[in-house]
């Protein structure tokens, strides 16, 4: 009997139902065609050789953490980033990466006072572990705290969004521009709404949770965007979705491309 094709080394297979908080919110908002993916992706994935705006995400986490919010922060990543970029011998991809860092930092300097963030006392969480939302691990990481600290303070947390699709500044017609904008409007929503759930989960150890404190700042869009006016409901959608998460996690097949070629 012939035995079953084995997985490429590279690919890693989740035996158990888990998923980003990124990954859940595009699963809310797509046709069970979208939805489809968003499962066999996370189920199955490759870890990226260099991480998508790890050098800039770092920045900017370090610059909107200080109270100062010095301009050199950004600078100097920027001026390495330039030099690293230009140095003889370096691999395609790795170029790309570091222009790619340059134009996130250099995107957000330009939005910065759309975004809002410069007056809000912002500080760095913790490593938060993945929470339980009925019967799927979904691992929930902010960028910051807002305020909190202990007993009876309130505390909220942010995450900035710098991920390029879908983009709204390249649509053609101002019709797909909106319908873009409003795609990433409606993920950061739920986003916001599993940050309360993740804030939740901590028992009251970095203060009471407060809904108003969420945020995503979508570098892209220039916006802060906070709770939606039906919070609640899609709290209950987050658990909804999780329960049918949980119970097509098991029947999710790998595609043939992830197969190892004999």
């Amino acid at each position: 009997m012939a035995s079953s094709p084995a997985l490429h080394p590279s690919v890693r297979e989740r035996r158990e139902p888990r998923m980003s908080a990124a990954a859940l919110a595009e699963y809310l908002i797509l046709r069970p065609g979208g939805q489809q993916n968003i499962l066999h992706d996370s189920k199955y994935s490759r870890p990226p050789i260099i991480s998508a705006n790890g050098e800039a995400m770092r920045a900017l986490r370090t610059y909107n953490r200080d109270p100062r919010r010095s301009q050199d922060t950004l600078l100097r990543v920027k001026e390495a980033l330039t030099i690293k970029a230009a140095t003889p011998g370096i691999r395609p991809k790795a170029k790309d990466e570091a222009l790619r860092c340059i134009e996130v930092i250099e995107l957000f300097e330009r939005n910065e006072n759309a975004l809002g963030l410069r007056s809000m006392a912002l500080s760095e969480p913790p490593n938060f572990d993945a929470i339980e939302i009925n019967g799927v691990m979904v691992s929930i990481q902010p960028d910051m705290l807002v305020g909190g600290g202990s007993g009876r303070a309130r505390v909220g947390a942010g995450i900035l969004r710098v991920a390029k699709a879908p983009d709204p500044s390249e649509g053609k017609r101002a019709e797909t521009k909106a319908r873009r904008g409003q795609i990433r409007r409606e993920m950061a929503r739920y986003m916001i709404a599993m940050l309360q759930l993740l804030l939740d989960d901590q028992d009251g150890t970095l203060g009471i949770p407060d809904r108003n404190l969420c945020f995503v700042a979508d570098v892209r869009l220039a916006e802060r965007i906070g709770p939606a006016a039906d919070h609640a409901v899609r709290i209950r959608d987050i658990r909804g979705a999780c329960t049918q998460i949980s119970k097509l996690w098991a029947s999710v097949a790998p595609k043939p491309g992830l197969f190892e070629k004999p």
